[in-house]
């Protein structure tokens, strides 16, 4: 392509001259139209170089946009990451927790059945202090405001409980010690107690003479009675007071119908009065078999059982072994 300017008229022709034979293209155009074309292509360079200055901004700025996103997002995840191990370790603290709250309940169970017992037996009147410590608290007025737990707070909370149920497991080796003694020692104590007159030997409770001095209902003169006399109706069931073997069985004009029983712990019981006996010379019975029934029999004044306890011979007083029959009585 070739310029050739002719400033006679100021005018421009250009020439397009292809190769080969092909013919020559020419333009003319006046220096005014150049010059407007000159300066179109200039605004239109400017412009492109502009836009493409913004546009390379404009990127650079959501590249830095998408940097923070993505950064924002990591943080998110991450915070999300640490809240989800936050709950698990909560979780997990909270059933351990729940596994040894359990373990606590079925020996403060065991603790309170024996208790009872030991209440039935002796008259306790309530655990140690270092196992009433273990019992829930007495119900009583609460209140105030709710305010509710953070996350730390309720992890702190479920950690101090666990280092406090931790620490009571920790003493429960030796409360299990402990335990198991005093089952050992229950066991024995049930099986001295059956060798021993101390079961009631009658339904009625109502006693109408005590062991000791008294006037006697007969003759009027002082005298020793050496029993216990229990009021009730003809035909209430007479119970052993304690293992043993029927000794002696009869009817004397004292005594009325009467059995005599030996226990092994050296005491013996006699029943007296009865309206009949149910039991034979040789038999073993248990505590608490019937062997008679209450009766009118012998010298009495009215339906009474007299009970009688001998230790080496001699009569004692039998509340010094029986046990009056209570709300836990005969279970």
């Amino acid at each position: 392509m070739k310029f050739r300017f002719k400033p006679t008229n100021k005018r421009f022709t250009i020439l397009i001259v292809p190769e080969g034979t092909s013919p020559v293209f020419r333009f003319k155009l006046k220096l005014s139209l150049l010059l407007t074309s000159v300066v179109a292509v200039g605004s239109m360079a400017v412009l492109l170089l502009v836009l493409f200055i913004v546009n390379r901004n404009h990127s650079d700025r959501i590249t830095s946009l998408q940097a923070e996103l993505s950064l924002s997002n990591d943080q998110l995840q991450s915070t999300i990451d640490n809240k989800e191990q936050n709950v698990d370790k909560l979780l997990s603290e909270l059933l351990e927790l729940s596994e040894k709250s359990k373990d606590i309940e079925s020996k403060i169970k065991e603790l309170e059945k024996i208790e009872s017992e030991l209440k039935s037996l002796g008259g306790m009147s309530g655990l140690s202090s270092d196992l009433t410590a273990l019992l829930p608290l007495s119900d009583g007025g609460i209140g105030g405001e709710d305010i509710p737990l953070t996350e730390d707070e309720i992890v702190s909370l479920a950690a101090e409980a666990k280092d406090n149920l931790s620490a009571t497991l920790d003493k429960m080796p030796n409360l299990q010690a402990k335990l198991d003694q005093t089952k050992i020692n229950l066991q024995k104590y049930k099986q001295l107690l059956k060798i021993l007159p101390t079961y009631w030997p009658t339904t009625s409770v109502r006693t109408t003479s005590d062991f000791g001095k008294r006037i006697d209902p007969f003759n009027g003169k002082m005298t020793l009675h050496n029993g216990l006399d229990i009021g009730g109706d003809v035909g209430d069931p007479i119970y052993a007071a304690a293992d043993g073997k029927v000794t002696d069985t009869g009817y004397s004009q004292a005594r009325g119908n009467y059995v005599t029983l030996s226990h092994p712990s050296g005491t013996e019981s006699i029943y007296m009065h009865l309206k009949r006996s149910l039991a034979n010379k040789g038999d073993a019975v248990k505590q608490g078999d019937q062997i008679g029934e209450l009766g009118n029999t012998g010298r009495s004044t009215g339906p009474h059982l007299h009970f009688q306890v001998m230790k080496n011979g001699t009569a004692v007083d039998p509340l010094l072994y029986l046990k009056i029959p209570g709300e836990d009585d005969r279970n």
